[in-house]
């Protein structure tokens, strides 16, 4: 096998388990609230733009800035593992033709969220700055030149191994950035500048690299594996990822929470669901990403009927789910040499849920308020026959033996 089919190899296992995590974190409630959170928020962003003139320049600049972050999104895909550092030893020089074509492509794959951005921040360009469309272009190429700056120069550090110019790394996107804030007035001069700069840097630093270059597969080996962490990172957010790298945490500040979940006189099972729920970030940091997104779409919209939907939404996922945290309670080995009670495990799994779902009804209705009291009631009561329905009917019903 040729090192350029051993990490064909390795990308084809990335993808496949790219693929597995990503249908279980974007499954069918998920992509449902995510359409109805984007719509919702561009329905308000254009309602928005209906209500900005030519004085306020200072949304230019914040739109710029808002884009010019958007350029540092991603990193280089390198499929490295740790024992490559003394195996890949012998293949140096042939590894660099590798690691030029996975920078080439992840440096193309990484220009989708800044045109994206660049989408969105067109009508506050056009409405204020008076952009044409030479000016959005102009944007648009200055931004990929500056982002081929940066990869260019990250490359080569890496490549080096020469840890110095990473402290010059800041100065370099501070230039960038001052480039970026100028192009609100002279983007087509910028734009050529930044090209310019760009060919120049592109050419010396990443196609003519010096032939005498030490390779640090240890740098290359330790950005890899962070990588790989903050995606594991993000797929275990939603569900358990067995590759990350993470320790349990005390979390004192979290036990009045725990003692006011947990009823005077608990069952073992229900002692270890509420301790599970406050301590492991799967299911604790689950609820709360779906709460802010449901809260943060409740106070945006202005629609009734979409309020309503979107609570509604917003509160059924919570509790459906928090449903798989009984299974992965029944696996630990306390329970499987001394199995509790089925009635015990249904009582404690619904006095929990019943909580629970008191707090995020009580919430919603809260965040209703600030419309009216007519929607802060409607969505209390369409959120207590929620309740009502999934606590006491549909509950009993999963949880049967």
């Amino acid at each position: 096998m040729t090192l350029h089919e051993l990490f064909k190899k390795r990308q084809a296992h990335y993808m496949k388990q790219l693929v597995k995590y990503g249908q279980l974190v974007f499954n069918d409630h998920f992509i449902l609230i995510l359409v109805l959170f984007v719509g919702a928020l561009g329905y308000t962003y254009s309602t928005w733009l209906q209500t900005i003139d030519d004085s306020a320049t200072h949304l230019v600049f914040i739109a710029l800035t808002v884009g010019f972050m958007s350029i540092f999104l991603g990193s280089t895909a390198t499929y490295l593992e740790p024992a490559d550092a003394l195996f890949l030893l012998p293949k140096e020089r042939e590894y660099i033709a590798i690691y030029k074509r996975q920078t080439i492509k992840s440096y193309v794959i990484h220009l989708i969220p800044s045109v994206i951005t660049l989408i969105v921040i067109t009508p506050i360009l056009k409405e204020v700055a008076h952009f044409g469309l030479y000016e959005i272009g102009a944007i648009c190429f200055m931004w990929f030149s500056l982002k081929a700056i940066d990869v260019t120069y990250l490359f080569y550090i890496d490549m080096s191994g020469n840890h110095r110019l990473n402290h010059y790394k800041w100065l370099l996107r501070g230039m960038m950035y001052m480039m970026t804030l100028l192009s609100a007035n002279f983007a087509i001069i910028m734009a050529f500048i930044s090209l310019l700069l760009g060919g120049g840097v592109v050419y010396y630093g990443f196609v003519q690299l010096p032939a005498t270059i030490q390779i640090s597969l240890e740098t290359l080996i330790s950005r890899e594996q962070a990588r790989l962490q903050r995606i594991y990172y993000f797929f275990n957010l939603f569900t358990d990822v067995p590759y990350i790298q993470q320790k349990p945490r005390r979390l004192r500040w979290l036990d009045p929470m725990i003692e006011w979940l947990q009823p005077k006189h608990v069952s073992h099972f229900g002692y270890y669901l509420r301790r599970e729920f406050v301590r492991q970030g799967t299911y604790s940091g689950l609820v709360i990403r779906l709460l802010m997104i449901g809260l943060l779409t409740i106070t945006l919209i202005e629609q009734p009927f979409m309020i309503y939907i979107i609570s509604l939404l917003s509160h059924y996922l919570i509790l459906v789910q928090l449903l798989p945290l009984r299974e992965r309670l029944l696996k630990h080995a306390q329970f499987v040499y001394y199995p509790p009670e089925e009635g015990q495990v249904r009582q404690d799994m619904q006095h929990f849920l019943r909580q629970l779902s008191l707090v995020v009804t009580g919430l919603f209705g809260c965040a209703g308020l600030l419309h009216s009291f007519a929607i802060g009631s409607t969505i209390l009561g369409l959120n207590f026959v929620l309740f009502v329905g999934f606590i006491y009917l549909y509950l009993p019903y999963y949880l049967r033996p």
